[in-house]
């Protein structure tokens, strides 16, 4: 499926066009993502957790409104009105740190590449892992105006960033068209296995900064496959 590094005629972009891409996206969110990835170079534990999430939701503008309201991580410290991103760790801690330890066990090479070293087997075991954490995570991400999908996927790249994709409303609705998390995490690591046998390098290297992981450069791309499209005004 070629939704995000090909055109409308199935096309690869080519190098000059994702360097671009990656050179113009905003600064606040490079370096949330940046501090995420070293954050989480170690593994993933309750603090690194609250942290990423926090941040990152931050980031997002989601701690605005929604089941994240008020969230906030300063000098050290989680404040987390709603108890919400205490419970999502408390549910979720055991599924994440089991596919962490997978991904490390697993890995042959450069942690940010660890998407495409995996063998299939191996991808879909992690696939399944991460379909089972979101279905944990969408009940406390979701309110009257929310089906928490956006949200959840967030979480997971928060911690996981170098297996999952934060994915946002447009890109739900318009680019991937579908609800289930585990198919979009397939169609990103199908197409960026194409990508690179046809561009003949390898994604990674057209991204200038020194953390960086397959997922978080393919988001850079999946917003501009979207930024042409109208933004759905109801949050998913």
């Amino acid at each position: 499926m070629r939704v995000v590094l090909h055109n409308n005629h199935g096309i690869p972009h080519d190098t000059k066009h994702v360097k671009r891409c990656i050179a113009k996206f905003g600064e606040s969110y490079k370096k949330t993502v940046q501090e995420v990835i070293r954050n989480t170079a170690d593994g993933v534990n309750k603090r690194v957790f609250c942290e990423n999430v926090s941040k990152l939701m931050a980031n997002f503008k989601m701690t605005r409104s929604g089941p994240f309201k008020g969230v906030k991580y300063s000098d050290g410290a989680l404040k987390d009105p709603n108890g919400i991103v205490t419970s999502c760790w408390e549910n979720t801690h055991q599924n994440l740190i089991q596919i962490r330890s997978f991904l490390d066990e697993k890995g042959t090479g450069k942690r940010g590449r660890v998407l495409v070293e995996l063998t299939n087997s191996d991808r879909n075991y992690v696939v399944s892992k991460l379909w089972i954490a979101f279905k944990k995570l969408l009940p406390f991400c979701m309110s009257d105006t929310t089906w928490g999908l956006v949200g959840a996927s967030k979480i997971l790249f928060s911690v996981l960033p170098e297996i999952a994709l934060p994915v946002d409303n447009a890109q739900w609705k318009k680019v991937f068209k579908t609800i289930d998390y585990s198919d979009v995490i397939s169609t990103m690591a199908a197409e960026i296995d194409e990508w690179e046998r046809q561009v003949g390098v390898p994604i990674d290297s057209c991204d200038p900064l020194p953390h960086s992981t397959l997922p978080s450069i393919y988001n850079v791309m999946a917003m501009e496959a979207r930024s042409s499209k109208r933004l759905e005004t109801k949050e998913i």
